[in-house]
């Protein structure tokens, strides 16, 4: 095998034509995720045919990685991957939706191998010795080193081997449709909407009033202009304690320049005046919208929540226990213990009994019809399917 670094328009135009005539791929991607850059970025994209290696450069500035997508698009193409599913969400945010995509990983869990990396499945599968991981490298780094080249070619170089195996085993097992259920499944949801960079988290509201909370929403959205301007990851820029500690106390942003935690290019009179311009709007704001000084952010449940909340856990556990359970005990013993969580999880189950599972999958439908007609359980008890 050969390892090619694709960094020029001309290369990829070259490299799409042949990979686009090929039965299947090999793909992954190295991103950053608000780790040495802001935002959720995609670094590197590794292709493998087969018998080359192709490590496609979306940071130069001589290649536009898009020429790609309609290859990935293309459903007389399998693409083999290996947990995909952050790579798939990069994509959608990026305008490209892969077609015919074969997740390993959802192979391994139907086929009760234990959750591992991939490294480790080739160890265990395939009996060949790699690399270690190089989940955390600096994949903005350019020229990529030789280690760098290594794990990136080698999370590609032995996908189509695990699948030969995988599928095979799938054959035996006659699981094969339940696996590609899984990869369609996953290629059904669309995330080209989702928001990536999450600016504030609901559970930090018990540690705020309204006025606080409103306060401290406003500085963290002005956070997040600043480290995209610098294009560093906001905890990089700016402390999220520096935040709440200043909506809490707004004396403390005073203390802008000699405060701990604070980029230094944004310590300067410019910013600190800028963020008490946005407490003095968010103040105004309070103000309008009669916000407490004193109540929690965090509205407590009413008495008739509380107690709908706990009808519902009675209703799951209940289900769990005389439904689920012994379903799972005999999925354990037919299939394996990994297969009986992946398919019927604590989260899956509490999704069915709330009715909140509104498209489960007919593989694990016909699997519940079956198992309970075996064990003489009531399915309408706790599902309407």
């Amino acid at each position: 095998m050969s390892v090619k670094l694709i960094d020029q328009q001309h290369e990829l135009e070259a490299i799409i034509k042949h990979i686009g005539n090929q039965d299947r791929l090999g793909i992954d991607l190295e991103f950053d995720k608000n780790y040495y850059r802001y935002g959720f970025n995609l670094c590197l994209m590794q292709i493998y045919d087969g018998t080359d290696c192709y490590l496609i450069d979306p940071l130069s500035n001589h290649l536009e990685i898009e020429a790609i997508y309609p290859v990935l698009e293309n459903e007389k193409v399998e693409k083999v991957a290996f947990a995909f599913g952050e790579d798939l969400r990069l994509l959608h945010s990026l305008g490209c939706f892969p077609k015919s995509v074969y997740d390993i990983d959802n192979a391994i869990s139907l086929l009760n191998y234990s959750p591992a990396s991939l490294t480790n499945h080739i160890k265990n599968i395939l009996d060949i010795e790699t690399g270690t991981s190089s989940q955390m490298s600096n994949w903005y780094d350019r020229p990529l080193s030789d280690q760098q080249v290594q794990y990136a070619s080698e999370d590609v170089l032995y996908l189509f081997s695990l699948q030969d195996q995988l599928r095979k085993e799938a054959d035996q097992k006659e699981v094969a449709h339940w696996i590609d259920q899984e990869n369609e499944a996953a290629l059904n949801e669309d995330h080209s909407s989702t928001d990536n960079s999450e600016v504030v988290r609901h559970k930090n509201k018990k540690h705020f009033t309204e006025r606080e909370w409103h306060i401290y929403t406003c500085l963290m959205e002005t956070r997040e202009q600043l480290s995209s301007s610098l294009n560093r990851p906001s905890f990089k820029v700016i402390k999220k304690e520096i935040m709440m500690d200043i909506a809490r106390n707004q004396e403390q942003l005073n203390n802008w320049s000699n405060t701990r935690g604070i980029h230094h290019r944004l310590k300067s009179d410019k910013i600190r005046m800028k963020f008490e311009r946005v407490l003095k709007q968010a103040n105004k704001e309070a103000e309008s919208l009669k916000l407490s000084d004193s109540e929690s952010a965090d509205t407590p449940l009413s008495r008739e929540e509380k107690n709908m909340r706990r009808l519902q856990r009675e209703k799951v556990n209940l289900a769990k226990n005389e439904f689920f359970k012994p379903i799972k005990e005999k999925i354990e013993t037919d299939y394996g213990k990994e297969v009986s969580t992946f398919l019927f999880s604590n989260r899956i189950i509490g999704e069915i009994v709330s009715n909140e599972s509104n498209n489960l999958l007919s593989y694990k439908e016909n699997l519940l019809r079956q198992y309970a007609d075996h064990l003489n359980l009531d399915l309408s008890k706790y599902l309407s399917l």
